[in-house]
């Protein structure tokens, strides 16, 4: 009987901001906000980039760990929460902007080992 009704040929409706934008807090905001949001996470990511790029030149293995840019951002005065910059991280490594290094570790500021990342 299903088959008569045609229940299972349309296809569900797409979100059309689905595409657009690439973070899950899509979902519990307006579309203003989540374009501010991903805006904000882009500046984010170009700055990081750039903190690889130009900074690191000449410096132990050019590579850094998530804590060590936490550190270089909020000299540059960018306050911005140790998880953005992990986001960003692995935003910039799936573009393949960065590359991820997990065999080279390094102590983080309370002693935990953190992975380095470095250009790709």
């Amino acid at each position: 009987m299903t088959d008569q009704l045609g229940l299972f040929d349309a296809k569900p409706p797409k979100a059309w901001r689905a595409s657009a934008l690439r973070s899950f807090h899509a979902r519990h905001e307006t579309a203003e906000e989540a374009l501010a949001g991903e805006a904000k996470a882009q500046r984010q990511e170009d700055a990081i980039l750039d903190f690889y790029r130009y900074y690191l030149i000449g410096r132990r293995g050019r590579r850094a760990t998530p804590s060590q840019v936490h550190e270089a951002m909020l000299l540059r005065e960018h306050p911005w929460p140790l998880t953005s910059i992990r986001r960003a991280l692995t935003n910039l490594t799936k573009a393949g902007k960065l590359r991820h290094f997990p065999a080279d570790r390094r102590p983080g500021p309370l002693g935990a080992m953190e992975s380095t990342w470095g250009l790709a």
